[in-house]
């Protein structure tokens, strides 16, 4: 009663205000609250008086007339006209009701309005609405409290005590609706606005209660929260309260006090955070991935259960000691494997509780467990986690002690299961040839190019019918594969399997090669599990294989009875040594010794390649009986003749074709006097028995070469526009690389009968050198006519202390400006003579001095010989129409 009696003595009189000399006009003076100081800075105001104050002067020296309006928040406020009488110096008040929905700062415009409509003076204001009940204090009427941290408490009961005090603001008893909401600890909004908020557990708005507050006491009143699950194991309790219409809510604790300073009344509002804690706590968790005496007889009973064999799995569980990194190990694609989750929980009740945790796999296959913690103890739980590849490690965890508080959280771990084929190899049976002189139980032993038979049992160790393929692969380490060809096999074999089924399936093999090593066995199942980095739904196994040669080739080598000279630099005269000679019949020798228990008769030659796989010249081929491998050795040599037309360096091939069931036999030997650094063309039939290791993964650019003799080559013969083409170059310049005499003719031949045959002339070459010739010859007349271009070196080769000429030609057939270049021939040199004229010689360091460059003396060999047998020559036609 007495505030309302001061509130009516302020409505009753006026503040003298004095002002300086120069104001003029109205204004307004002053705004507060009911309560405040007048001199405050802040508005405060009550919901049972929602009410301020403005003060208006008048200065001017007559009456105005004048109106207040406030505007806020959607609402507005009109006064009455108010007529201020002139030069008052008085202070006048207005009172303004301002009605509001929400505890809190409101802004308030308030403008000065005279008789004809004109603001005359404004002011925006902060009012700051106040709420006369402070949430004193929340709790769980089942709890725990740290004793470090009184605000921090742990519930074990949905039941949660509110204690409502009125404060000192408050000016009479109250009537107040409150509830209570549940809320995360990073949720500061208002759940009065919010519906569909992931952070809002609870919203108690529909489970409201009324209570009656008297003035300056506090009252309890209690709450009944429904099943909370959530994301994160700590909360906060949002308190509600609606008093007089005016709504306000707090996620803390409140606490108001007054202060009296130098007469001066204030008030101090403090707020307090308080969370609450379930009562089990998920501290960490892990992929487990052993198995011990914690989950071997889960694992146990997961196996049987499902009808799995794995061996490995049966291993582990058979241990003594922990199996280390065992699981998972995932089978088929869509179906379910087996993990294990760690999790460590906590119990941060001050009471035994029971715990219970749930993993569940995004694909829905669920693992539970039980367990009993102590009071403010921790245990470790290890949880089967049945999970399927397309989870790719996600799942749910859900633990809780009593159904009041369920913490449920979507986790992922990398799981990274071991692939295993559910099809396994269950034995091989290797291909030994009863021939074979080595045996081993872990290998396959058999001979190249014969036709043999690799049994392979599978047994399906899933519980249900699986199909796939078995075949050999072309692997035989990880960062290689067979070439093509180096061995043959059957097509891909579908099998069928039933749950535990073993069958045996057969597959050809054969070796076209020398192979010591691996090849790769491929069950390859339908709709098992597929690791990221792998080509085939199963798995595959090496296994070891020795292919032998059934001949076994010792050296093969060049046994001539005929040797070229081999000069060197600084050295006089010359060397005659065993080298396969151009121009000649060559012997190479080759010594081998059968791998087999019986007498094989073989079709053997000898093929020679230049370096860039151009086959140079082949031997005739024969029969050769080879003898029955003994005890005591039985190595034989065969000889085959072989001429070669030209220098050249290259490699030697010896073919051995056993006349039964095997195949081609191709044996590669570099054979020579010495290396050059020269790749062998890839595309070159060679065999794998060789000084150098063709499959080796060592590579090498130096190989051992055959070298076959000759110091002049007859390069590039060619007929066009008229002329005869010809260059002469040094041969091999490592083997003569000093200057050389030699001798060269030509004869022109029409239907095999020789028509022109010229001197012989000589000439020497420079080591190294090269000599391009040009012979002018008339128009073709539509004849067909054979040029043969020959070069003789003197004394080149000896036999038996006699010297013997290399003879060396080279031939081209031309018909209609057409040429048509032919294999070259040897035969026994001829006298030579010496021509008075010589034959155009095109080249920059010719040896011939004192040639003539006129037309006239670039005739050529047939146009020189024609100024002796001119009345013959008109007579035949390649010379008449031909040469000139």
């Amino acid at each position: 009663m007495q505030k309302k009696l001061i509130f009516v003595l302020i409505l009753l009189f006026t503040v003298s205000v004095n002002y300086a000399e120069d104001d003029e006009g109205i204004s307004i003076y002053k705004i507060w609250g009911v309560g405040d100081n007048p001199d405050s800075s802040e508005i405060y105001i009550d919901p049972s008086t929602p009410v301020i104050y403005v003060g208006l002067v008048n200065n001017d020296p007559y009456q105005r007339n004048v109106r207040v309006t406030a505007s806020y928040e959607e609402n507005d406020f009109e006064s009455a006209i108010l007529p201020l009488s002139p030069n008052t110096h008085y202070e006048k008040i207005v009172e303004i009701r301002l009605e509001f929905d929400e505890v809190g700062e409101h802004d308030v415009d308030i403008s000065l309005i005279d008789e004809n409509g004109k603001e005359v003076d404004s002011e925006q204001i902060t009012v700051n609405v106040v709420s006369p009940i402070d949430v004193k204090n929340v709790t769980c009427q089942d709890s725990y409290v740290f004793d470090s941290n009184k605000n921090l408490e742990v519930v074990n009961s949905n039941w949660f005590t509110v204690t409502l005090e009125s404060n000192y603001r408050a000016q009479t008893d109250y009537e107040v609706k409150t509830w209570i909401s549940v809320v995360s600890t990073d949720y500061d909004g208002d759940t009065n606005e919010d519906i569909e908020n992931e952070d809002i557990y609870y919203n108690g708005k529909d489970d409201l209660k009324v209570v009656y507050v008297s003035y300056r006491s506090e009252k309890e009143v209690s709450f009944n929260i429904p099943e909370i699950t959530a994301d994160n194991d700590e909360f906060k309790i949002q308190v509600h309260t609606e008093i007089m219409g005016l709504h306000d809510y707090t996620n803390d604790l409140e606490e108001t006090e007054m202060v009296k300073d130098t007469g001066i009344i204030s008030y101090n509002y403090k707020k307090t955070a308080k969370t609450y804690q379930f009562p089990i706590h998920v501290a960490s968790y892990s992929l487990f991935n052993n198995i011990n005496g914690s989950n071997s007889e889960m694992v146990n009973d997961y196996y049987q259960s499902s009808k799995i064999y794995d061996k490995t799995i049966e291993n582990a569980l058979n241990a003594k000691f922990e199996s280390k990194n065992v699981l998972p190990r995932a089978y088929v694609e869509d179906d379910p494997y087996l993990s294990f989750l760690k999790v460590n929980l906590e119990n941060r009740y001050d009471d035994d509780q029971t715990a219970t945790v749930i993993i569940e796999s995004s694909s829905g296959c669920l693992s539970k467990k039980t367990i009993n913690i102590d009071e403010n103890d921790a245990d470790t739980l290890y949880i089967p986690f049945i999970s399927r590849l397309a989870d790719e490690g996600e799942f749910n965890i859900i633990v809780y002690s009593n159904k009041y508080y369920i913490y449920n959280s979507e986790e992922d771990v990398d799981i990274d299961p071991e692939i295993v084929s559910p099809v396994q190899i269950y034995n091989i049976s290797y291909p030994v040839d009863s021939s074979a002189a080595l045996v081993s139980s872990n290998s396959g032993c058999v001979f190249v190019g014969k036709n043999y038979t690799m049994n392979v049992t599978l047994k399906n160790n899933y519980n249900r019918t699986l199909t796939g393929k078995l075949y050999v692969g072309d692997h035989y380490d990880e960062d290689n594969s067979y070439e093509s060809g180096v061995f043959e096999t059957t097509e891909p074999i579908t099998f069928k399997l039933s749950p535990k089924e073993k069958n045996t399936y057969s597959i050809d093999l054969k070796f076209n090669r020398e192979v010591n090593g691996l090849i790769e066995v491929v069950v390859d199942t339908n709709g098992a599990a597929v690791d990221e980095d792998d080509d085939i739904a199963g798995y595959s196994t090496m296994v070891h294989f020795d292919a032998y040669n059934i001949l076994d080739i010792r050296k093969v080598w060049y046994n001539n009875t005929i040797l070229p000279k081999i000069a060197t630099i600084n050295e006089k005269g010359g060397l005659f040594l065993n080298y396969p000679l151009a121009g000649f019949n060559n012997s190479c020798a080759v010594s081998f010794e059968s791998m087999v228990s019986e007498d094989i008769t073989y079709k053997m030659w000898v093929e020679v390649y230049d370096s860039n796989g151009n086959l140079k010249a082949t031997s005739d081929k024969k029969n050769v009986v080879v003898k029955a491998k003994s005890t005591s050795g039985n190595l034989q040599t065969a000889d085959f003749d072989i001429f070669f037309e030209e220098g050249f360096i290259g490699y030697t091939l010896f073919h051995a074709v056993p006349l039964n069931d095997f195949e081609d036999v191709d044996i590669f030997y570099t054979e020579g006097s010495g290396t050059v650094s020269k790749d062998i063309n890839p595309l070159a039939p060679v065999g794998r028995y060789s000084s150098i290791d063709l499959l080796s993964s060592i590579p090498t650019s130096t190989n051992k070469v055959t070298e076959v003799v000759a110091p002049i080559n007859i390069d590039d013969m060619a007929y066009t526009e008229n002329n005869l083409n010809v260059v002469i170059s040094s041969g091999l310049s490592s083997i003569y690389p000093v200057n050389l005499t030699y001798f060269y003719k030509i004869t022109i031949s029409n239907d095999n009968k020789i028509i022109y045959k010229s001197p012989t002339y000589k000439d020497i070459i420079h080591s190294t050198e090269s000599k391009p010739l040009k012979i002018k010859l008339g128009d073709v007349d539509g004849e067909t006519y054979d040029i043969v271009f020959e070069v003789e070196i003197p004394d080149f080769a000896m036999e038996s202390g006699t010297y013997h000429s290399m003879i060396l030609k080279k031939y081209l057939t031309i018909a209609n400006n057409q040429e048509i270049i032919t294999q070259e021939e040897n035969s026994e040199p001829e006298t030579y003579v010496e021509p008075k004229t010589e034959v155009e010689n095109t080249g920059e360091n010719s040896d011939l001095e004192n040639q003539s460059a006129t037309e006239e003396e670039n005739r050529g060999i047939i146009g020189n010989i024609l100024d002796t047998v001119s009345s013959i020559a008109s007579n035949i036609p390649i010379i008449r129409n031909f040469v000139y």
